[in-house]
């Protein structure tokens, strides 16, 4: 009987739990992927990550043909056709046995859920793999046995564990003597990518698949990785993994990860304990989204801050989108999302909390924008992201915490090169005028004035707040 692996955000050949375990088994693999064209657009699913997507199945598909497998792509349209078209394909085929990775958004669990009752009564095996994070969410406990809601106690756990139980990589599949290699039919995926509108030239700077990941990873803990720490919230600087699309698409392992940060960690190289510490943040937000479901369905972690009163400024709010608020390194920030796909994580951080606080306009308008336009686009880091700067999620700092997007801009991009990068109108400005032209407007005249001033913002944060928590406590008595 014929064993199949159900790609989903695991796009890879190797270091891959589901393809190993499936090749372990007695006869014929076949591999295949469920496009959901109607799900990306519910999910808000950004036109660059459609694009990232089928072009890695295009690569995943040449990949898995030489290993002599069959990967077949099915337009399901959305995940409620899930179910019957797997269902389908395991009785057109002779399926035994499905193997996968496991996903944790709400959405996918419940069209999972889906598929066990349809194909269980087909008498077909099911074999899941917790291959997208380093500690599944349901492993680490506090001593009242409830998940961890505050990251530093999870990372000393989640250190622990990993000291303990080091993460192992599966063998790589290579084509046995006689393996015939099969072609792949991209048709599918050329028909899907004509339906997608690009804006012209922003694929420029991505290369999609595995092997582009792999690359940019070896690249990494060869160079940038050394100076992690130091450099990593320099947004004019590569400092940075830039390995975010690739892990939230699986065609990296973060095991794979982990296991070459950590070979590194002997040698003394500061920045490895640093980015091993984000990929703690991102298990520690895919347990929370796991553990609290809810929060698929828009509402903030604390639920007091549900009651916050936000400015509904549609003005503002297409301001900060487009890049125009006056505040040069929230406006390169966004102009960068915009033509690029991607943004620099610190550049998240500043651009979220001046929409939430500066702007004081509801995250979750900020949130979606983030997912249409996200090359990386992840929801359990987005969102965990969001709530983060906007005080309304699991971090334990109070609500009053504000980012001054001058001073943010004078100590990250001290010398005004990212913000020069990104906005030609600023480029003639010294590294001191540069922050704050609006003190020198003669000097730029093509640039916005502010759209809000800097003064009174944590005091009108914080009466707002005070406001909402006491309107819940009225509310629970």
């Amino acid at each position: 009987m014929t064993a199949l692996v159900w790609y989903r955000n695991d796009l890879r050949v190797q270091d891959h739990q589901a393809l190993s375990a499936a090749l372990g088994h007695d006869g014929p693999v076949r591999a295949l992927y469920l496009l959901c064209p109607a799900q990306w657009d519910a999910h808000d699913v950004a036109p660059l990550r459609r694009w990232y997507v089928l072009e890695s199945l295009r690569e995943l598909g040449t990949s898995l043909g030489r290993l002599g497998i069959v990967l077949d792509i099915v337009d399901a349209g959305d995940f409620a056709g899930v179910p019957g078209a797997l269902a389908r394909y395991c009785q057109a085929h002779g399926i035994s046995a499905l193997f996968s990775t496991r996903e944790y958004p709400l959405n996918e669990r419940r069209r999972d859920h889906a598929v066990v009752e349809v194909l269980q009564p087909l008498s077909i095996e099911l074999k899941g793999f917790d291959d997208a994070v380093l500690v599944p969410p349901r492993v680490l406990r506090t001593g009242q046995g409830t998940p961890y809601t505050v990251f530093t106690p999870y990372r000393r756990r989640w250190d622990a564990l990993l000291t303990e139980q080091p993460p192992g990589l599966p063998l790589t599949p290579s084509p046995t003597r006689g393996t015939r290699a099969v072609p792949f039919d991209a048709s599918i995926i050329d028909a899907a990518l004509a339906a997608i509108d690009l804006p012209p030239g922003i694929t420029d700077g991505w290369q999609a698949g595995e092997k582009a990941a792999r690359k940019q990873l070896d690249s990494f803990v060869e160079g940038p990785l050394r100076h992690y720490k130091r450099d990593r919230d320099m947004p004019s600087l590569p400092g940075t993994s830039l390995l975010s699309t690739a892990l939230s698409a699986g065609t990296l392992s973060i095991a794979r990860c982990f296991i070459e940060a950590d070979a590194r960690r002997a040698s003394g190289r500061e920045g490895v304990t640093t980015w091993i510490s984000e990929l703690a943040w991102r298990d520690f937000y895919r347990q929370i989204m796991a553990n609290y479901p809810r929060l698929a369905w828009g509402e903030p972690f604390r639920p007091e801050t549900g009651l916050v009163q936000w400015s509904r400024n549609d003005a503002h709010f297409q301001a900060w989108c487009e890049g125009r608020t006056g505040y040069p390194l929230v406006d390169a920030a966004m102009r960068q999302l915009n033509s690029t796909g991607w943004m620099h994580n610190r550049l998240r951080m500043v651009s979220a909390m001046f929409l939430t606080k500066n702007l004081f306009i509801d995250w979750r308008l900020g949130e979606r924008y983030f997912m249409q336009k996200l090359i990386d686009g992840d929801f359990a880091a987005n969102n965990g992201g969001w709530q983060w700067s906007a005080s309304t999620g699991t971090d334990a700092a109070p609500y009053f915490r504000v980012f001054s997007p001058v001073r943010q801009s004078e100590r990250f991009d001290p010398e005004g090169h990212f913000i020069r990068s990104q906005i030609p109108e600023l480029a003639h400005l010294d590294a001191k005028t540069i922050h704050q032209p609006w003190r020198s407007p003669m000097l730029a005249p093509d640039y916005p004035a502010p759209v809000v001033a800097l003064d009174g913002v944590r005091d009108r944060v914080t009466a707002a707040f005070k406001a909402a928590q006491d309107l819940y406590k009225g509310d629970t008595r």
